[in-house]
């Protein structure tokens, strides 16, 4: 599977911007306001016929200068981000927050805990661009705790 994913991700990430889909995230995506802010890019089923119940979705999250998500979460499907601009601070797992920038890129193994999206600079706006292997029936965004009701 690892060499697999050594093959497939840089096609994927070549291929995935010339394309415009929506990509369902969580509600945070409507308000105006909002931190972070989501723009599909591809939703596209694997041709590996071992993976045919697998598909890869993209989208590019932006977060507004110093902008937060502290909703903790988990994607039931691996993920990968590479950072187009800017940088990101990442909490996986209870472990200390990572801070990623631009050029680099993060995994996330299924079902980890993210409790922490930040952009650190409270200048400039961070862009990253999102890959998800999702298997057909998964959800790709779960709250850890249920939305309290106003």
């Amino acid at each position: 599977m690892k060499k697999l994913l050594n093959l497939f991700l840089p096609a994927v990430l070549l291929h995935s911007i010339a394309y415009s889909q929506q990509h369902d995230h969580h509600a945070a995506t409507s308000m105006p306001q909002a931190p972070l802010s989501f723009v599909g890019i591809r939703s596209t089923p694997l041709s590996d016929p071992e993976l045919k119940a697998y598909k890869m979705e993209s989208s590019v999250m932006t977060i507004i200068p110093g902008g937060a998500d502290t909703v903790s979460h988990r994607h039931d499907c691996e993920l990968f981000g590479y950072v187009l601009e800017g940088a990101v601070e990442i909490t996986l797992g209870g472990e200390q927050p990572k801070v990623f920038k631009a050029g680099e890129m993060f995994f996330e193994e299924r079902n980890i805990l993210h409790s922490l999206t930040r952009n650190p600079d409270k200048t400039r706006q961070t862009k990253i661009l999102l890959i998800f292997i999702i298997k057909d029936g998964r959800k790709g965004y779960t709250r850890a705790y249920p939305e309290v009701k106003k």
